[in-house]
């Protein structure tokens, strides 16, 4: 628990706050006292939401969806007024870590934990709602077992779809694929959810876990689960549930017959313990800085010093400085945050339901923001001011997009190929076809003069805009999912895949004028999750799932400093235009955005 800030209320109807619990899109929650000593979880709507009829109606909707389940599964409402001038709603208090905290699980913990959740998925169906955003933040590991939180987006199990407009709504690791398709997603929706839950209860990562979201998507579509580490008495029902047919899926009674276990050896309080650690290493305002320095003068940037900002988003899918390098900006969850360095105060514009989401781009001058909500057009925003600009209009469904530095040029993949298109004016300008079948990711150059292509088996096609070509043989190697330019664009970055299968994490850096490998950097124990390159060069930044940012010199390709950061099921990275500050941003976990100044 976090203790309030300057501004938050102290007192929301008869209960009196004592500390920040977290914060989600739409809502804050807090820890409340009753007069007579109970402590409950009281939510908040935002302030900025609140001349926004939309989001009363959401809320209320969540109040109704919570009382409908009831209490053991759950936890209970015992106050709400939706028609408040601030709308609330106060629910008992649960103890204990999430599940994201908590993971991975003693194994022997997996199966007990996997019938319970689909006791609490049979009960929420069984009032007639489909939750549709199991994931393990919002599960809660209580001494009595484990509750299924936040109704913020549950649906009716008869709705016919997603949500009036069709977009997509959930977190990308953890969906269905008839939710990342936005198609009709129904009880049996939760149950796909719920078999990436336990995988990742087992083993700390998700099934369908890839370095960005188009592999995600891809992955969850097209590709069979990674159930590497989950015990073996258990995958049968995991991968049942795990079905791409919704109608091949066990129903939630069938999956918690499925995955009773033994009773278990290892004690909960040991399981708890570790995951309360966890938690409280993850509210940490600062985080610690790991050093292994290769010398004092291999060292091109010196002395990294964390730079606190206030507030930001529930999830992080793009940063980028302006210009000057004095403000940071960050599209988030339904916002565009800009923080002042100098002070690290921010702001937020609201952007709504169709703000930005993990298939936003922003330009690298933090000045241009495009999303793509469900099937609908691709909306341009101006990050500035936080208003709608204009919208543009791919042939067929895309959900790779990219914008220049300048933000002048828009890239998509969709039924003509890859498309670019003038932000200035919505006008397609150009079209090329893609060597892959399956693009994953699409990046500018500095200059916006070339623009590369990583398709679904580490082809990379390079295309000269000017010239209105390919360059031949530029890359070579194959690579995983990751590409990046260097500032000179002579070099680039990339993430590549052990053949080996042993687990060997690399980063690649790739000359492009010989169209082969220059240098390996190797040290990361988890797959590799963003790239950056300093504005000279010389360093490179790689973020990971093993909780680390490395830092690298690529004169001599020593790593040269580590980063203490974030396990989070995505990261972006970015230094500002000056060179002394690199920013940090983790995905839909849980949100966090760090700065760290150097000398």
């Amino acid at each position: 628990m976090d203790a309030l800030r300057d501004g938050d209320p102290r007192q929301v109807g008869p209960y009196r706050l004592e500390g920040r619990l977290g914060a989600g899109g739409m809502g804050e929650v807090f820890l409340g006292v009753s007069a007579g000593g109970r402590r409950v979880a009281v939510k908040v709507v935002r302030g900025e939401h609140l001349s926004r009829p939309e989001f009363r109606v959401r809320f209320a909707r969540e109040v109704a969806a919570a009382r409908r389940v009831g209490g053991f599964y759950t936890a209970q409402v015992v106050d709400a007024d939706p028609e408040a001038d601030v709308p609330w709603m106060a629910t008992a208090y649960v103890a204990g870590p999430s599940l994201r905290e908590a993971a991975p699980l003693p194994l022997a913990e997996v199966g007990r934990l996997g019938a319970a959740l689909a006791e609490g998925l049979a009960a929420i169906h069984a009032s007639g709602l489909v939750h549709r955003d199991l994931k393990p933040g919002n599960v809660i590991m209580s001494p009595d077992g484990p509750r299924i939180i936040d109704f913020g987006i549950a649906r009716a199990a008869d709705a016919t779809a997603l949500t009036s407009t069709g977009a997509v709504v959930g977190t990308y690791a953890f969906m269905s694929p008839e939710q990342v398709r936005a198609d009709t997603a129904g009880p049996a929706s939760d149950v796909f959810s719920l078999g990436c839950v336990l995988a990742f209860a087992a083993t700390g990562r998700g099934p369908f876990d890839a370095d960005n979201v188009p592999g995600i998507v891809h992955r969850i579509v097209s590709a069979p689960p990674d159930l590497t580490g989950v015990p073996a008495n258990l995958r049968p029902a995991i991968a049942a549930c795990l079905a791409k047919e919704p109608e091949r899926r066990p129903s939630p009674a069938e999956a918690a017959r499925l995955l009773a276990a033994p009773p278990v050896r290892a004690g909960r309080r040991t399981v708890l313990a570790g995951g309360a650690a966890a938690g409280a290493a993850a509210v940490l305002g600062v985080p610690a800085l790991l050093w292994r320095w290769s010398g004092e003068d291999a060292a091109p940037l010196r002395n990294p010093r964390p730079v606190v900002l206030a507030g930001g988003p529930v999830a992080t899918f793009r940063l980028a400085f302006t210009p000057d390098s004095a403000t940071l900006v960050c599209a988030g969850t339904e916002q565009i945050w800009r923080w002042t360095v100098a002070t690290g105060r921010g702001t937020a514009h609201e952007l709504g339901d169709e703000g930005a989401d993990q298939l936003t781009a922003l330009s690298g001058d933090g000045r241009v923001l495009a999303n793509l909500r469900g099937k609908g057009p691709i909306q341009l925003w101006d990050a500035v001011t936080g208003a709608r600009l204009r919208t543009v209009m791919p042939e067929g469904r895309t959900f790779t997009k990219a914008l220049s530095r300048d933000g002048r040029t828009l890239a998509t993949v969709g039924a003509n190929g890859i498309e670019l298109w003038e932000t200035a004016t919505g006008r397609r300008t150009g079209v090329f076809s893609p060597r892959s079948n399956g693009t994953l990711q699409l990046t500018f150059d500095a200059t916006g003069d070339r623009i590369a292509a990583v398709g679904s088996r580490g082809d990379i096609q390079i295309h000269d805009l000017r010239a209105h070509r390919d360059i031949a043989n530029a890359v070579a190697v194959p690579v995983d999912v990751l590409f990046t330019f260097a500032p000179d664009g002579r070099t680039a970055a990339s993430d590549v895949v052990d053949p080996t299968g042993r687990d060997q994490w690399t980063v690649r850096i790739l000359d492009l004028r010989a169209g082969k490998r220059y240098r390996d950097l190797r040290g990361h124990e988890g797959s590799v999750q963003a790239l950056a390159f300093s504005p000279d060069g010389r360093v490179l930044a790689s973020a990971s799932q093993d909780g680390t940012i490395r830092l690298w010199n690529l004169r001599n390709g020593d790593q040269f400093a580590t980063l203490d950061w974030e396990k989070s099921d995505g990261t972006t990275l970015v230094f500002s235009p000056d060179g002394h500050l690199l920013a940090a941003g983790a995905g839909s976990f849980n949100g966090k955005v760090r700065l760290w100044r150097f000398t």
